[in-house]
């Protein structure tokens, strides 16, 4: 009977089994998606400070007003890229925190199901064991009740 218990709970396993490896699946993802946002966020800030020791070098020779204003210009969006990677990044982190949440849930529901399914199938084997030795006890009468007689 417990035998049967613990193989209807071995479908329930492998979905729980199924759940964790997307979980884990996505998490990779995010976790890769997060570290490239951020090397395109160094990158970009790298770039930033070329163009601005470019810019101090052409300084230094005469620039006139509306280059100044170019430059103030294209630091402003270069400034507004990377507080748009920032908050980005900072979504990513959001829903990569949220994922990981879930995958712990769903982790432990997997670990629940293997340690019952672990139970049952030890219950089932000790009930047979159980049995089989009161089998063989019954048997072992019958045959020294058999000799006697």
């Amino acid at each position: 009977m417990s035998r049967e218990r613990a193989k209807r709970l071995s479908p329930l396993v492998k979905i729980a089994e199924n759940a964790v490896q997307e979980a884990l699946t996505y998490l990779g993802s995010l976790k890769q998606r997060i570290e490239e946002e951020k090397k395109k966020g160094e990158t970009l800030k790298q770039y930033q400070l070329e163009y601005q020791q470019s810019f101090s070098s052409q300084g230094a020779q005469g620039v006139t007003g509306s280059q100044i204003q170019q430059h103030q210009a294209f630091i402003a969006q270069i400034d507004q890229v990377l507080a748009d990677q920032k908050f980005q990044i900072s979504e990513l982190q959001q829903q990569y925190d949220k994922a990981h949440e879930i995958y712990l849930s769903l982790n432990r529901k997997l670990k629940t199901y293997e340690k019952l399914e672990t139970r049952l199938t030890s219950q089932a084997e000790a009930q047979e064991n159980s049995q089989l030795q009161k089998f063989l006890d019954e048997m072992s009468a019958q045959i020294h009740r058999r000799n006697i007689g």
